[in-house]
């Protein structure tokens, strides 16, 4: 995997193609089925402790955290890829990330999640986020894009491609729009402190 630290210093984003091998990434992608056929994975929500809400037709996806110190497979490739991106990040730019936090995500069919911030208006650690998509053969058609709307007024539309890893700064502005097809992803952020959960 090859990704340059220069572009996303000066962009405020970045998008590496085939981060994971294809055979981790469908590790990853049995995972969640195995979760979502277990009811393990629950509905998100907005905000946190006094905002926090559900609204199905702000955000649809469900999920469940995932603990570092247990994950397999392919998860666990995944997570030290992470791993070394911050050491990158933090070498070459002192972003003084300190540890990062994630997530399995699915979005059944006709769900989305409208445009929002990931750092929350009552403060935050989020420093980066980052999206690593599990989906095959993913069509214009599937919908289910991620729109980042950049600093310069212009916006990113990405679609959700088996192997893809996105990185933006938390504070962008940014949304899933409606998907026609189930769309699994990994979703986190790097924290400028250490994770609570």
């Amino acid at each position: 995997m090859q990704w340059d630290p220069d572009f996303f210093e000066q962009h405020g984003y970045c998008v590496i193609d085939e981060a994971i091998p294809a055979e981790e990434v469908a590790e990853i992608r049995q995972a969640i089925s195995e979760f979502m056929d277990a009811e393990a994975m629950k509905r998100a929500g907005i905000g946190k402790e006094g905002t926090f809400e559900l609204d199905h037709a702000k955000r649809g996806d469900f999920i469940k955290w995932i603990d570092p110190e247990n994950a397999k497979n392919g998860t666990k490739r995944y997570l030290e890829l992470i791993e070394s991106l911050i050491q990158s990040l933090n070498r070459e730019f002192f972003m003084g990330v300190r540890d990062f936090e994630c997530h399995y995500t699915q979005y059944p069919v006709g769900t989305r999640y409208m445009v929002h911030s990931d750092r929350h208006k009552h403060g935050s650690h989020r420093v980066v986020s980052f999206v690593f998509y599990l989906n095959e053969n993913w069509q214009k058609s599937d919908g289910g894009e991620l729109i980042v709307y950049l600093e310069n007024g212009e916006q990113m539309e990405l679609l959700p491609q088996a192997g893809r890893l996105i990185l933006f700064r938390s504070e962008l502005l940014h949304e899933v729009l409606v998907t026609n097809r189930m769309r699994q992803s990994i979703t986190g952020w790097m924290l400028d402190e250490k994770r609570l959960i």
